[in-house]
């Protein structure tokens, strides 16, 4: 797979990259400054407005954690958002470091949300499907269809429950109303398929790992230290080594099966 449309996620930063046989288009990427630390500094303020003394220097790897295990993403944030107000079916209890137990509810919801909406937490700009729909329709119309059908998500800030199923029906909506213009029966030739690997949140680490074992024994792919010396930065420029970036790229959309022993990995033209 070389053509799809990557979504990363990580800790400070949410990137939206379409990739056309190996190659990037960084005038179409899209980035939004919220990511991992930013949903875990709004929880804290949503325990705080519940009542609770967190601390958002001392308790943040704590409220972090409870991030990790409790929160996700709604399919519907009103009707979740109702749901939360009327009975205590979200409610889920943790148990503090200190012995304190504390039970967090919408907040469980809340909290991520500001990846789909991030003026909750006073970030101008597009969320996450937005930026991916928009992503996606400013590239060539002949490339779209095969992006909506390779999205693939990664690192961790991707890792939450209900976000595959949440981003896929916001880009249908999306796509209904901008593209369909309201006309429900165009969306059986749509295609839309989220790919959401279990180890996306080590995607990185994990391409990083294929990516040298497919370079370990190529020096065409290594910058020489006399090279560096003679040429300064100018010798990392996309021109003049872009099957570099190909080769980074194509490992990128890897699927995971491949991760296992990537020193065995090699790149294939176009998988169907």
């Amino acid at each position: 797979l070389l053509t799809g449309l990557v979504i990363d996620s990580g800790d400070g930063v949410t990137h939206v990259v379409p990739v056309v046989d190996g190659f990037s288009y960084p005038h179409i990427t899209k980035r939004m400054n919220v990511a991992g630390r930013h949903i875990t500094s709004y929880l804290v303020d949503l325990l705080s407005r519940r009542g609770y003394a967190v601390n958002k220097s001392a308790d943040f790897e704590t409220v972090r954690e409870i991030k990790e295990k409790l929160c996700y993403l709604s399919y519907d944030y009103k009707r979740e958002y109702q749901l939360g107000l009327e009975t205590t079916i979200l409610v889920k209890s943790y148990t503090l470091p200190d012995g304190r137990v504390i039970k967090v509810g919408t907040e469980r919801f809340q909290a991520p949300e500001a990846l789909f909406t991030p003026e909750l937490i006073d970030v101008e700009g597009d969320g996450m499907a937005d930026m991916a729909f928009h992503c996606i329709q400013e590239m060539d119309i002949d490339n779209r269809m095969t992006l909506y059908q390779h999205i693939v998500l990664s690192a961790g800030s991707t890792m939450y429950p209900g976000l595959p199923s949440r981003l896929e029906k916001e880009m249908l909506d999306r796509y209904l109303d901008v593209v369909l213009k309201g006309n429900k029966d165009g969306l059986k030739k749509l295609r839309l398929r989220i790919e959401d690997p279990p180890r996306r949140k080590h995607m990185v680490y994990l391409r990083g790992a294929v990516l040298a074992g497919i370079m370990k024994d190529a020096p065409e792919f290594w910058i020489t230290r006399p090279e560096y010396q003679e040429e300064g930065l100018a010798c990392l420029s996309v021109d003049k080594h872009s099957h570099r970036v190909q080769i980074l790229v194509g490992a990128m959309l890897k699927p995971s099966s491949h991760y296992e022993h990537s020193h065995h990995i090699t790149l294939t033209s176009k998988q169907t």
